[in-house]
């Protein structure tokens, strides 16, 4: 479902969309802060399959994504003012659509033991397999073996890519948790495999 602004929010003078190609997410935000609708328009569009996907990885349904993702980015739209360029824009709408996810479950979050590890080993968890379509697989195993924090951790590390750094930002911690909940994610995954394999995984 694509996303809309509320129309009393367009000014009166756009700058052309087709300008907006070349410019960072972060400086989009900014023309977006004038009221530049084209800026928002070009972010909706850079940014919006992504985290329609990490919605949809969060509540396990499409269209609760959709809405949920549309929801996000009138929420990001509505508080651009509060943003600083200075940080990763994409950091700070995953954190506002994390939220939102959060709201639509209406539950608290659940508590993860906390341990402090040294700096761990860490490996995509798309090599554990080597087709597209097993790793779309292994992503579903992951969510329904993993704590949510865990897939959560270790989807926003991996399938979106952030940074460790980026990750702790999302979701309210510290980097060395996020590699605590990482490791332990990629512990189970590991298990898993080698246990439907029967085989040796590095």
């Amino acid at each position: 479902m694509p996303c809309k602004v509320p129309q009393s929010k367009v000014p009166t003078e756009m700058t052309p969309a087709a300008n907006k190609l070349e410019l960072t997410l972060e400086e989009l935000a900014e023309q977006c802060k004038s009221g530049d609708l084209h800026a928002f328009e070009s972010l909706v569009q850079r940014l919006e399959s992504r985290v329609t996907f990490f919605l949809y990885r969060m509540v396990g349904n499409m269209d609760d994504a959709a809405d949920l993702t549309q929801d996000s980015f009138v929420k990001a739209y509505k508080n651009i003012h509060r943003y600083d360029s200075k940080y990763s824009f994409t950091t700070w709408l995953f954190t506002i659509a994390k939220r939102t996810a959060y709201n639509y479950f209406r539950s608290a979050k659940p508590s993860v033991e906390f341990q402090d590890y040294a700096e761990l080993e860490e490996a995509h968890p798309r090599s554990l397999l080597e087709s597209k379509d097993e790793t779309e697989t292994l992503w579903a195993t992951a969510k329904r073996l993993l704590k949510p924090l865990q897939f959560e951790a270790l989807w926003l590390r991996y399938g979106e890519d952030l940074t460790i750094q980026e990750t702790a930002h999302v979701m309210k911690t510290n980097q060395i948790r996020v590699r605590v909940l990482v490791h332990r994610a990629r512990g189970i995954l590991v298990r898993h495999v080698k246990n439907e394999s029967k085989g040796e995984i590095q």
